[in-house]
């Protein structure tokens, strides 16, 4: 049974680090790892910045979209190295990921942050196709409609040749 003493004991702040570098001890802590086993890789953490300001873009209206993590593309990822990376970097709390080295989640899951990176491109080049062919499905039959508007005015010479082709009236060509 614990004593009372012992129950009123707080947590052990380092005044030092401050609140950050409090967090970031936390997050270690939580899976397991001194933050000096973690060998960080040159340009690995900037490369999964660049990724995630890409995806994120920005909405029709020129405002920045959601922050994207790159890491957070290993969700949809079927690769099993992948997976195992996934697994300690949801363990932390979504506001202290960001305090961590994305190589201290490789570590833990003993995989290579070249094998996560490829991932993570996999996934980003599935996603990307997948949009591109939602667009140009919802798309198509706007731009149907309006080459046939464009082909029935005067000048709509070549539209009306691409709209036979394409509906077989003329041979392809």
């Amino acid at each position: 049974m614990p004593t009372t003493e012992s129950r009123r004991a707080k947590p052990q702040v380092c005044k030092s680090h401050g609140q950050t570098g409090y967090k970031r001890s936390l997050s270690y802590a939580r899976l397991g790892i001194d933050a000096k086993d973690v060998q960080r890789i040159p340009y690995f953490a900037a490369q999964l910045k660049s990724i995630a300001r890409a995806v994120r873009g920005a909405d029709k209206n020129g405002s920045p979209a959601e922050p994207v993590r790159a890491l957070d593309f290993l969700k949809s990822s079927e690769n099993p190295e992948a997976r195992k990376v996934l697994k300690p970097y949801l363990s932390i709390p979504e506001s202290y990921r960001r305090l961590l080295p994305p190589e201290a989640f490789c570590h833990v899951a003993g995989v290579s942050p070249w094998v996560v990176l490829e991932a993570i491109t996999v996934v980003a080049v599935r996603q990307g196709a997948t949009a591109s062919a939602i667009v140009a499905a919802i798309s198509q039959l706007r731009v149907v409609e309006k080459t046939i508007e464009r082909a029935l005015q005067n000048e709509g010479t070549r539209e009306r040749a691409m709209m036979l082709k394409a509906t077989g009236f003329l041979p392809p060509g």
